[in-house]
């Protein structure tokens, strides 16, 4: 009798030994995801003030042009097709020069499809240089 009240013990010991360590490894587990989570959020923070910066630093130097954002979306479209059908390279089939021009500027105008004012200089630019007639 006393031979197995022995292994009861022992085995109840092992059996709190396992839940203790058990305990320990899903606390150790715990730790790991808060450190883990600490790491992402301070390099998110750090990516965050950078970007703050970034966007101090545009509209300090006035860079932002709001006027050409807000009719960017509204002429733009129009005014890159009226430029593309003007300026493309096919329509000045008898000279050299200026299709080479007309390449050039298609490409630029293909590149600021969605910037008007980029799209208003580069209709002056295809005026004086292809002498094209464009509204």
């Amino acid at each position: 009798m006393e031979a197995v009240m022995n292994i009861v013990n022992t085995v109840n010991l092992f059996s709190s030994i396992l839940n203790n360590v058990l305990l320990w490894m899903i606390l150790a587990g715990v730790e790991f995801l808060v450190i883990i989570c600490l790491l992402l959020s301070t390099k998110s923070r750090k990516r965050n003030k950078e970007l703050l910066q970034m966007k101090k630093k545009v509209l300090n130097e006035g860079e932002v042009d709001f006027k050409n954002i807000v009719e960017s979306p509204f002429k733009a479209g129009e005014l890159y097709k009226v430029l593309i059908r003007k300026c493309h390279p096919d329509r000045f089939a008898g000279d050299e020069l200026k299709i080479a021009i007309a390449t050039e500027l298609s490409a630029k105008i293909t590149e600021n499809k969605n910037n008007f004012k980029m799209l208003k200089e580069l209709e002056a630019e295809a005026e004086e240089k292809l002498n094209v007639k464009i509204k």
